[in-house]
């Protein structure tokens, strides 16, 4: 089979939708499918990307790190379905690229795949061209009708399926797919790990790993350190990883006077992850805006019990009470839970085991749970067709 994927986020840009794109093209290839990118533009990205097709892109002074592409004419878009046409489309977000992908599904009568990874409308201070409640209107507007032309969707999780569904978003056909995951953790001694990053050998310690950015809802963490360092004065808070939110975030710790408490590790490569995790004692995920939790899968796998907000799509990653800790939106209650498991090391190393043991769909199951969606647009069953 031959699928044209089309998506703005692609390695090397590192988010949630990249690492999911690069699994499935990976695993696709591995079967023998061939896969065509078509993606943005980026000063990073290898020279020699065999069937990867890079569309002139611009920086969004809001977001320069996604790379964008130009809404200019692609004839060489035309010439790949006039010459070599895919078999379907899979458009991984419903925007530039995700236009231009259902475009040339409807002209070339290829099937198209829709997937619907982010909670989009928590990401309109990205776009601050119009008032918030126009865009929201706008983007809403968009969803509905691109969703609607596609001839299957697919959703990380069941909430995400939920809340397209509470917007009047209802694709002809959805299905729920997690991202697959496959981490291989490189055992790393504890006291090894936290040398290698200058950390106290004995401090407490809780990690966040993955973006600094508005939408993660960071500052939960700050409000509910202050609680934590009550009993525990010595704990320290560190924060793996960078964005646009480090200005505020660096801000905040000077006025509440925990400077002393809170490490901005900054971007850590991912071959190099795994002693983040083994210096660490708990994992904490405050965000509110995820469809799924990728991040919460790599703690687990490390071993880490987590202690995550019991909003979006993140907790369906977590078995409250098993293999970490569901809590509200809320600092004291956070607070409550992150103290309780570093005060309890036979809670928090029961924890870890079950966080060890904890169901992971693979990428192998992924991609043929992705692929069972291609074979049922590329041949709908007559039952489908009536």
């Amino acid at each position: 089979m031959h699928i044209a994927i089309f998506t703005e986020s692609y390695p090397p840009i590192t988010n949630g939708v990249a690492v999911s794109v690069g699994t499935l093209r990976r695993d696709l290839l591995a079967r023998g499918h061939r896969v065509t990118v078509v993606t943005s533009q980026h000063p990073d990205a290898p020279g020699d990307e065999e069937d990867v097709i890079r569309v002139p892109s611009f920086k969004w002074f809001a977001a320069r790190d996604y790379p964008l592409p130009q809404p200019r004419p692609l004839p060489y878009l035309h010439r790949l379905f006039q010459q070599n046409r895919p078999d379907v489309i899979h458009v991984q977000i419903p925007f530039l690229l995700g236009v231009i992908g259902l475009r040339l599904g409807k002209r070339y009568q290829v099937p198209v795949v829709g997937h619907y990874h982010t909670l989009y409308d928590r990401y309109l201070h990205y776009v601050p061209i119009a008032p918030g409640g126009l865009l929201r209107l706008m983007l809403w507007w968009h969803l509905r009708r691109f969703y609607r032309q596609t001839d299957a969707t697919i959703v990380p999780s069941r909430f995400a399926q939920h809340y397209l569904e509470r917007f009047g978003v209802r694709p002809p056909v959805v299905e729920v797919v997690p991202t697959g995951v496959d981490f291989h953790p490189i055992p790393v001694a504890r006291h090894t790990a936290r040398e290698r990053y200058g950390l106290p050998p004995d401090k407490p310690i809780i990690v966040y790993v993955g973006r600094l950015a508005q939408e993660k809802n960071l500052n939960l963490l700050l409000e509910m350190l202050p609680r934590v360092l009550q009993p525990m004065p010595d704990t320290l808070l560190w924060l793996v990883g960078s964005g646009s939110a480090e200005g505020f975030l660096r801000r905040r710790i000077q006025q509440m006077g925990l400077s002393a408490s809170v490490r901005l590790e900054g971007r850590v490569p991912h071959e190099q992850i795994s002693a983040v995790y083994a210096a660490a004692d708990v994992f904490a995920f405050p965000s509110v805006t995820e469809t799924q939790g990728l991040v919460i899968w790599e703690a687990q796998a490390h071993g880490l019990p987590c202690v995550v907000v019991n909003e979006g799509g993140a907790p369906e990653s977590v078995r409250d009470g098993v293999d970490g800790v569901l809590v509200p939106d809320d600092a004291a209650v956070f607070a409550d839970a992150v103290a309780g498991l570093l005060s309890d090391a036979t809670l928090r190393q029961r924890m870890s085991q079950n966080a060890l043991e904890a169901p992971r769909l693979t990428p192998v199951q992924m991609t043929e749970k992705i692929l069972e969606v291609y074979r049922c647009v590329v041949a709908p069953s007559p039952a489908s067709q009536r």
